[in-house]
């Protein structure tokens, strides 16, 4: 995959950001809000299942704790942006991991993060930080949103009993 020009300060569009998430899903076999290995080895279920897991979890598992969390996964998507992925590459390589194709090297975000492990103060870090954070604000939108749809649809019972 060749890199073209995109305005690398500009953040994953919703768009991809729905379909990443719809990824990690698929990924997270387990339905705990992580993808192990196990899971992603059965996700690929091919020959290559267990050298696609472990390009994968040496790209995207920052802390090495062996799981990858929803933020270490979307912060991953946000840095290949930064690296001058388009939108269109990006999307091309998630509809690809979604029919479980093979997982791809993103040879500039390796680069990044090698000197990031080196830096001081590391910006994966806080990239993975501020994922979290919008992750989380998202949840609670969602909860919220569900709790109004349960309440609406309580109200809308509650006028259909009294109307019979």
């Amino acid at each position: 995959m060749g890199c073209t020009h995109t305005k690398v300060d500009e953040p994953l569009s919703e768009k991809l950001r729905y379909k990443a998430i719809e990824i990690f899903k698929k990924l997270d076999i387990k339905g705990n809000g992580t993808i192990d290995k196990q899971g992603t080895e059965q996700f690929w279920k091919s020959n290559f299942a267990k050298l696609n897991t472990e390009a994968l979890f040496d790209a995207v598992d920052f802390d090495k704790s062996g799981d990858i969390t929803e933020d270490e996964w979307m912060a991953f998507w946000e840095i290949v942006k930064q690296n001058g992925y388009s939108e269109e590459e990006i999307n091309m390589e998630l509809d690809e991991l979604m029919e479980g194709k093979a997982w791809v090297q993103f040879k500039r975000v390796d680069r990044f993060i090698k000197i990031d492990e080196k830096r001081r103060g590391s910006r994966v870090k806080s990239i993975v930080q501020e994922e979290k954070r919008k992750l989380s604000i998202i949840q609670s939108a969602r909860l919220h949103k569900s709790k109004t749809m349960q309440s609406e649809g309580q109200e809308l019972l509650q006028e259909q009993q009294e109307q019979s």
